[in-house]
């Protein structure tokens, strides 16, 4: 759980990229697999965030972002060569896969967008 002011939000939705400002209209969004930001006076934190929702809600003078995600992980603490390896092994399996997309071909994608999410984040906050 993370309960911290913020300067900005940017989050990976469903339907692309967005981001949220102070005094943002109130709404509810949709979010996938892949790299939510927030910054602070400190500077930009990464996270991998798994599917989920988020909402913007005004709560008197201020305006409060709920995020519900399945899974989340603070980049720094993903194994960037874990996760990379993974997503290699994940992408062949899904080259390979010969049978009819079902729920298993579906549950074998939300592992692959979690691998993405995990490697995106860590390059974000690796050195270059």
């Amino acid at each position: 759980m993370i309960d911290a002011e913020v300067e900005e939000i940017v989050a990976p939705g469903a339907l692309g990229e967005f981001g949220v400002l102070p005094g943002h209209v109130p709404f509810l969004s949709v979010l996938k697999p892949g790299v939510f930001v927030y910054r602070t006076k400190e500077g930009n934190r990464y996270m991998a965030v798994g599917g989920g929702v988020l909402q913007v809600a005004p709560t008197g003078a201020a305006h409060k972002v709920l995020v519900l995600v399945d899974q989340a992980l603070h980049a720094r603490e993903v194994d960037r060569d874990g996760a990379a390896k993974e997503l290699q092994a994940l992408d062949q399996e899904i080259a390979r896969w010969k049978k009819e997309a079902d729920g298993e071909f579906r549950a074998l994608l939300g592992r692959r967008a979690w691998a993405a999410a995990r490697a995106e984040a860590a390059a974000r906050v690796a050195p270059h």
